[in-house]
């Protein structure tokens, strides 16, 4: 495709009738492997940026960390878009109790082992739970640990996919833009409102906030953008990363360092409107950088790569706290090569721990 191309709702699909079978994005692949590089990077920068015996909020080490942060925060809105262009084609048509067997069998044994295995870690490990009282006030959010917050939100955005299929197939596509643009203005609203009041979700309706992302994800699926729209796409990306880690150095340094949900976080929140559009605007970067095949054998390597992400992100976060507790940080020796240093010894470990569990029968039901 030469031109923006967006996702025209068909006059087949109009009248009830459905492509033979879904369409292969070949993004898919490449978005999941970059997202999850993208992930460790940032849970790499989040240790000192949080915490001021690392850094010194608005110290030199502290705003390296906040820019690198600031720059990866693209990806885990990318992976609900990604999960929504995939999920919601209009060829995935079959029965829901068919649907929600499917998910279950990949996504219900890794949120079961995984909410205990850090849950244990927690207590017994790292020490950063107190208790099993503030164990189950964390289940009861959504996060029993702070990255097991994405696949609580992905389950709610299963159980409703059926029901939001039917919604797409007799809604035209004006219909779904104003849907999508209203539960994005609604989750940014929140998300400032939350950030103001100190208030945040239980695990019941976490993923609420996500399905704008959603079904942005399914009205972009295709949409490939021109040489000159994808410079100033870049241009966004620049703009909102600068907006991000200037704007939260900012309030930073007026309201004191914060953990989520607070003022001083109110920008780097998943909903906030900069995220949105930083989000969007990176979608479609990617969207035209790997919207072509790849080559066959490189493809077949690409595939079993994007394999492990699930996984991966499932695990990655305890190499990081056990390197963490072994004074192994985003600043050691410096942050220059702390960043990159540190985000290798907590990604490869992890690629290969997952790569491992995988080959084991019934053991790789963990990893998705």
């Amino acid at each position: 495709m030469n031109q923006a191309v967006a996702f025209d709702v068909t006059q087949a699909q109009l009248q009830g009738r459905t492509p033979a079978a879904p369409r292969r994005m070949e993004y898919g692949d490449p978005v999941r492997i970059l997202g999850t590089i993208a992930v460790v990077v940032g849970h790499v920068c989040d240790m000192p940026l949080f915490s001021s015996h690392l850094a010194e909020p608005l110290s030199g080490d502290w705003w390296v960390c906040n820019i690198v942060d600031a720059a990866m925060r693209w990806a885990v809105p990318i992976y609900i878009m990604l999960s929504g262009a995939l999920l919601l084609d209009p060829a995935r048509n079959e029965p829901a109790g068919v649907f929600y067997r499917k998910r279950l069998a990949r996504l219900g044994v890794p949120l079961v082992f995984w909410t205990a295995f850090f849950t244990l870690f927690s207590i017994y490990y790292t020490g950063w739970c107190p208790g099993w009282k503030d164990a189950g006030l964390n289940l009861l959010k959504g996060q029993p640990y702070a990255h097991l917050h994405f696949i609580y939100r992905i389950a709610g955005l299963y159980a409703f996919t059926p029901m939001i299929r039917v919604f797409l197939r007799h809604a035209d596509r004006p219909m779904v833009m104003g849907t999508t643009a209203t539960l994005l203005a609604l989750s940014s609203l929140d998300s400032i409102a939350n950030g103001l009041t100190g208030t945040d979700l239980s695990a019941f309706i976490r993923f609420a906030p996500f399905l704008g992302y959603y079904l942005c994800g399914y009205l972009l699926r295709e949409t490939i953008v021109s040489n000159r729209q994808l410079l100033w796409f870049w241009v966004t990306v620049i703009v909102c990363i600068a907006a991000l880690a200037g704007g939260t150095g900012l309030l930073v340094g007026r309201y004191g360092m914060k953990g989520y949900p607070s003022v001083s976080m109110i920008l780097y929140d998943f909903n906030s409107p900069v995220r949105i559009v930083y989000a969007i605007a990176a979608w479609l970067i990617l969207v035209r950088m790997f919207h072509r095949p790849l080559a066959e054998r490189t493809g077949v390597w690409v595939g079993r790569w994007a394999a492990t992400t699930l996984g991966l992100y499932l695990l990655h976060p305890a190499i990081r706290e056990v390197l963490h507790l072994h004074n192994f940080t985003a600043v050691w020796p410096n942050v220059w090569l702390g960043i990159p240093l540190v985000a290798a010894l907590v990604y490869i470990p992890s690629l290969l721990l997952v790569w491992l569990i995988m080959r084991v029968p019934y053991v790789r039901r963990i990893c998705g």
